[in-house]
């Protein structure tokens, strides 16, 4: 009776420890199979809001916050290295914008997305969610935007699931939104916060 005792006992740790054990801690943000930077993902529990900070080498560019409710989806290194588009699950919507060390300022819009009220609310948002950057925060432009949108297209499931932030990660199983809902909330014709699913 004791070593039945035992191995349940055994058992129910493995099943708790797991997620926290295996968890994917470390993601390469990769742009066409070059690693520009690195995002850390703090071993925490997903009910705790944490932080995800993106390095380049061992200085840290940019965090964006998460937990349960709202988290990064998606960062997308651009050829330059200077540029991070991120697809953030915000709880008030889905939030598009770009990462851009280049920039010295926060909230420029270059037109994307056409909708005036989406456009203001998703710069003024983002301005909101990135912690600590070395740069600015900004909306992509439609070219950016498109491009993207292609470099998804071209990634096989591997290759996608390997550039994703899990959305839900049990060490031993981790699940991944769909390339195609990614590609609605990088529509360039977006209009809502809240694209169709």
């Amino acid at each position: 009776m004791k070593k039945l005792f035992l191995a349940l006992i055994g058992s129910v740790l493995l099943v708790v420890l797991l997620p926290i054990v295996l968890r994917r801690e470390a993601i390469p943000l990769q742009s066409h199979g070059k690693t520009m930077a690195v995002a850390w993902r703090p071993f925490a529990l997903p009910w705790k809001e944490t932080e995800l900070e993106v390095f380049q080498g061992k200085t840290k560019v940019f965090g964006i916050p998460g937990d349960a409710y709202g988290y990064p989806v998606f960062i997308h290194p651009f050829p330059d290295g200077r540029r991070f588009l991120c697809v953030d699950d915000d709880d008030t919507a889905i939030l598009v914008y770009l990462v851009d060390l280049n920039l010295t300022n926060s909230g420029a819009s270059f037109g994307w997305p056409p909708d005036g009220y989406a456009r203001e609310y998703l710069a003024r948002r983002a301005t909101n969610v990135v912690l600590l950057t070395n740069g600015g925060v900004r909306l992509p432009t439609f070219d950016e935007v498109a491009e993207v949108s292609s470099d998804l297209i071209g990634m096989s499931s591997a290759e996608f699931e390997h550039a994703s932030l899990p959305v839900l990660d049990l060490g031993v199983w981790r699940g991944y939104g769909p390339k195609e809902i990614l590609l609605l909330d990088l529509d360039t014709n977006r209009r809502s916060l809240w694209p169709v699913r």
